[in-house]
């Protein structure tokens, strides 16, 4: 039999591809999730969630280019990249807010929020004795809203079953994955080189 000479097709599974970099990303933010449960509760450790948080693009990053360049291929079109890149990012989400979910659901009993609501206590108090140096009463007035408006936020945000903190971190990860999916397709994108 004689090979036949022709242009080398390469097949990738991206739903596969996809799955097994959105279960490594999840597993990061995983870690991130728990760091921001730990730093409500212990302040100290907000010094480690801080650039946990910020490295979720760079591990996305790091994910994505291993990828490319473990499979060798000769060029990584910006559509195939973005396709990846974003479907990681949705396993990741699924992934990772499963997990939240069944936390604040069965094991939290709404400590975070009771947490969450003392940290917001803890700083209108500071506020308002920062305000009650001010002589300037726009001043006072504007902070005083914005007291208003943040108590009312967290109440709020406080209030939501586990349920509803889930799906608010669910929209919260998926806007910023697909923003952040978009920028690092734009990266990681390989084209094809005319010789």
């Amino acid at each position: 039999m004689e090979e036949q000479e022709g242009p080398k097709v390469i097949k990738i599974h991206l739903i596969q591809a996809a799955m097994s970099l959105g279960t490594h990303l999840g597993a990061y933010v995983i870690l991130v999730y728990l760091s921001v449960a730990l730093s409500v509760k212990y302040s100290g450790i907000t010094f480690i969630t801080i650039p946990l948080m910020l490295g979720i693009p760079v591990i996305a990053y790091r994910l994505v280019s291993h990828f490319r360049d473990e499979n060798k291929m000769p060029f990584f079109p910006f559509p195939i990249s973005w396709i990846i890149t974003f479907l990681m990012f949705l396993f990741s989400t699924v992934l990772s807010c499963m997990v939240a979910y069944l936390y604040l659901r069965f094991i939290d009993n709404g400590a975070f929020s009771a947490n969450v609501m003392a940290h917001m206590e803890a700083i209108v108090q500071a506020t308002s004795e920062t305000i009650s140096t001010m002589t300037d009463p726009v001043q006072i007035e504007h902070m005083n809203n914005y007291i208003e408006f943040m108590r009312q936020n967290v109440t709020w945000f406080c209030s939501l079953p586990a349920s509803g903190l889930t799906k608010q971190l669910i929209q919260q990860s998926l806007m910023w994955g697909n923003i952040l999916s978009i920028i690092i397709a734009l990266i990681t994108a390989k084209r094809i080189r005319i010789k």
